[in-house]
Parts: structure tokens; sequence; C-alpha cells
């Protein structure tokens, strides 16, 4: 299902103008309590104290050494030196996390054949039919938890007619369930494509919410990347518009591993050339914001910022899930993150009764997202005895 989640937010914004009881649940970006758009002030006071010098001037395409540096050193912290040691690496700017998905579906897939993808999945289809490669789904659950046989039949199926696969995992916090691997999951994964060894894998790891999960060890998944085996190689995506809360300034990255230096230096060379001939380079403020970021100036208080951020969404997801148990309403598995989906057949006409009500949230295949990133406290607190009430 391809929905217009912009026309819907503009559709709750106007009804906004004419009543005070609207719930938009519709765009995934973070609103503070204090209802700030990305809840994050220094970035925004960083950006504003930034000289033309640093904004204007053209950028390298793939955004410059340390623009590459303090992306690779953000995106593995403590692990940096494990996969330095165990990978050969290369990091390209992107504009957003979704720059960094459409340079893997344009420059990895042959046309007409198929990339490996969840059945509950953020909107891959808007990338991967430009780039004329088609999608192929396996069945993210099983009951409660991530559906292993699922996952491993429709790679078996894949690998039978194409020689090399890329897998699209997006982990943790996975838009739109807000479901999240165990690392048992994750091991039981890279056990899985460790067993193709007659093909090529691509692991797409899209990290885009990284930042905002609830694991204790945000980190310790990318530590077990060195168990897969060569034939397996990995591309992260990364999306610091979620990161630091500054969507609208496209700020991503692609980065590439495997221990494969020449099939990594062909494929660097594939994106390079893609970037340069389609967006041509990222946006210069974003890159030199990243590169602010991580400063000893700033830096404390963009973790003091994030860890708040981070700790507000796990608080709304707590109370939704809660309530949600309370009242009977039923729900894809959900872990924590930014968005939830509420099960229920026929999507669309869930959505016009809810926004009858005066309720913005998306409707998808397996039911309606709700946005609890935008959402404050007061206006969750009661929404799934509402939805309850109004859906079944």
């Amino acid at each position: 299902m391809v929905i217009d989640i912009l026309q819907i937010s503009r559709d709750a914004r106007e009804a906004k103008r004419h009543f005070n009881d609207v719930i938009d649940a519709s765009v995934g970006m973070f609103i503070g309590e204090n209802g700030f758009v990305g809840g994050l002030p220094v970035v925004f006071e960083t950006l504003k104290s930034m000289p033309p010098e640093l904004m204007i001037p053209y950028p390298s395409v793939d955004g410059g050494q340390p623009f590459k540096d303090n992306v690779f050193d953000w995106v593995f912290q403590q692990y940096g030196d494990l996969i330095k040691k165990n990978f050969s690496h290369f990091v390209c700017a992107t504009p957003g996390g979704s720059g960094a998905v459409a340079s893997v579906f344009h420059t990895l897939v042959p046309k007409k054949e198929k990339i490996l993808v969840s059945d509950v999945r953020w909107q891959y289809d808007r990338f991967s039919e430009p780039a004329g490669v088609e999608l192929e789904h396996y069945s993210l659950f099983e009951g409660e938890y991530f559906n292993l046989a699922s996952f491993r039949e429709k790679l078996i199926n894949l690998c039978q007619v194409q020689q090399r696969i890329v897998i699209v995992m997006n982990d943790p916090c996975q838009n739109p369930s807000g479901y999240t691997l165990s690392l048992k999951e994750w091991d039981d994964l890279i056990a899985v494509l460790n067993e193709m060894t007659h093909n090529e894998l691509v692991l797409l790891y899209d990290i885009a919410y990284i930042d905002y999960s609830c694991e204790p060890d945000q980190r310790v998944k990318s530590a077990k990347l060195i168990n897969l085996k060569p034939h397996v190689h990995v591309m992260v995506t990364f999306s610091g518009s979620k990161t630091f809360g500054a969507y609208g300034l496209r700020l991503g990255a692609l980065i590439g591993l495997s221990r494969d230096k020449d099939w990594l230096q062909k494929e660097r060379t594939r994106v390079f050339e893609l970037a340069r001939g389609t967006w041509s380079c990222s946006p210069t403020p974003s890159i030199e914001l990243l590169n602010k970021m991580m400063t000893p100036e700033n830096k404390p208080q963009f973790l003091q910022g994030l860890a708040e951020a981070r700790a507000t969404i796990i608080k709304r997801g707590q109370l939704f899930l809660s309530q949600a148990r309370e009242v009977g309403l039923p729900l894809i598995p959900y872990v924590n993150g930014f968005y939830v989906i509420v099960k229920c057949d026929n999507s669309h006409h869930a959505y016009e009764t809810l926004a009858k009500k005066h309720i913005f949230a998306v409707p998808v295949d397996q039911g309606i997202r709700v946005a609890l990133c935008s959402l404050r406290l007061k206006d969750i607190d009661g929404l799934p005895a509402r939805m309850k009430q109004l859906l079944f």
C-alpha cells in the first residue's frame, strides 16, 4: 500500500485551524513535550550560528573526510575499531537515509531482479519502482516474534534464481511496527545468511531509528556483523535526519562493509557516480551540522538532548502499550520506537472513521500506523481507549 503521508499531515494541519481536539499522529518527526520539533535545541542553535562559508559552498560528493570519519565513529561508536579490523569500508554522504537506500537499490540490483523485504515494512516500494527492481516479501512475524522460518524459506527460494540477493533489515524500532529484534533473533538471522555460501548476499542494514531504541547497548548488533562469512557484504543506511531531528536538511550516509576490497571499491565507485549524476551532493549545512555536533564544544549538549528525546519516546511507547493492553486494542508486535500499528481490517475505512473524529493516523496494509513520536504524553493518554471504541 502506497499512501501520501504528507497529504494526511496537511489534512491534519488544516483540521487544527478549525478544531482544538485534533490528534496528528501522521508524520514521523519527533516533537518534544514542549512542542519543539526535533527536540534538540543545540542543533538549531548551531545552525543559526554557522557562518556563510560553512553553509554555502559545494561540499565533496561523499561529504569529505571529516564527515566520513565522524559518521563512521558515530554509527559504530565503541565497536568502530572492531569493524575496521574485520572489514574494508567506505562512507558516502546521502540525502537522508532515503538516499542511502535508493543508492543500494540502484547500484546493487540488476533490473527486474528481486530484493527481500518483510511484509510489514516502510515504503521501500517508492525506491524499488524507479530502480526497476522488484520486492519479494517474507512474513515478519510468527505470533509475537520474528518469523525466521519464513525469512529462511524466501531467501532460499531467491537464491535458487538469483546469484546476488539484497536483504533489507530495518532494525531497531522497525518502521512502521516498532518491533526490535532480540539479540538471539539477530544471531539466528546471521546464521541463516551464513548458510547461503553459493550466493553473494548484501545485507542492507537500515538503522534509521537506532538512536531512539530502548536497547541497553544500541550498537552491539553491529559488533555481531563480524560473524558474517565473506560472501555476505553489508550496506548500513544511516539517517542523520532522525538522529539529529533535522528532517528537512536531508542528512544521511551509506556505509559499505566487506572483506573483499575490490568488490567494495567497485561499489563505492558506482555509488559515487550515482550521487554525482542524480543529487550531485548532499546539502552543505547538513554535512557541517554533523561535523559540528561531534566537536567537544557541542557533543555533550547534543548527547544530553538526544538522551532526553530517547527517554520521551520510550515513555510514550510504554504509555500507549500499557493502555492498549488494558482496553484490548490489538497491535502488531511492538517493542519501542516512533510508531505502533493498530491491527485492523480495511485500514482506509478505519482511517476515515478516525479522521471524522479528528484523529489523523496513517493507513497501512496491516492496520493504522500511529506516530507516537509526534504525540505528547497528554495526547496519548486515553487514545487507545478512543481508538478501540471507534474501530471495534
